[in-house]
């Protein structure tokens, strides 16, 4: 399996080749279950609504107990009314995080990694140290690699790249991560992937 390679002025390098199914067998269930706790514990999980009791207005009783033919009611504030009171709804008592297990997080960024090589959306870049930091040579290079605008990006690097960091900061649609902290959510929510072959070795050890 190949992996495209291009320098920062988008000229096509030599490929890199890695070993079919290095990364294993495609898992879309554990990826799914990935993504759901990933996106759960990003919630601040601090929403709250009125009960009956905390919606401000009149407690008189609507209508009369007995003989009007409806049913029984106190307050117009009962949570089936318009207006009124929610039941069984949030209480602002934040719950702690959901816990993915690491060897379940290994298996979700290996099938993160596998869909992204399947789909043939990952390329290689090298020489980011010695990028321009123009943000015109960004959109000319992400352009030309991963069709952004209409794409977004993930730049993954192992090392700290300041000069390619400054570049994209003003770039809809593209984000840039270290490899040791990228997680599968990462991968799956960017169209192309673009990473330095340290950071995919990085990946690769994370992973497999």
């Amino acid at each position: 399996m190949n992996i495209p390679v291009y320098d920062t002025s988008g000229k096509a390098l030599a490929s890199w080749t890695l070993k079919d199914n290095v990364f294993g067998a495609s898992n879309t269930a554990i990826l799914a279950q990935a993504i759901r706790i990933y996106t759960s514990n990003a919630h601040q999980k601090t929403h709250k609504v009125k009960t009956r009791g905390e919606v401000t207005g009149s407690s008189r009783k609507i209508y009369r107990q007995k003989g009007t033919g409806n049913a029984r009611h106190g307050a117009k504030y009962a949570p089936i009314f318009v207006g009124g009171g929610i039941a069984h709804g949030p209480n602002g008592v934040r719950p702690e995080n959901m816990v993915l297990p690491k060897a379940m997080r290994r298996s979700a960024l290996a099938a993160a990694m596998q869909s992204k090589l399947a789909e043939g959306s990952i390329s290689g870049l090298s020489g980011v140290k010695a990028f321009s930091g123009k943000t015109a040579g960004a959109v000319k290079l992400l352009s030309t690699l991963a069709s952004h605008p209409k794409n977004s990006v993930l730049i993954v690097t192992d090392d700290k790249a300041p000069q390619l960091y400054l570049s994209i900061g003003n770039l809809q649609g593209v984000q840039m991560k270290r490899a040791s902290i990228v997680n599968a959510l990462d991968l799956v929510t960017s169209k192309h992937l673009l990473i330095t072959k340290k950071a995919l070795d990085t990946i690769t050890q994370r992973a497999i």
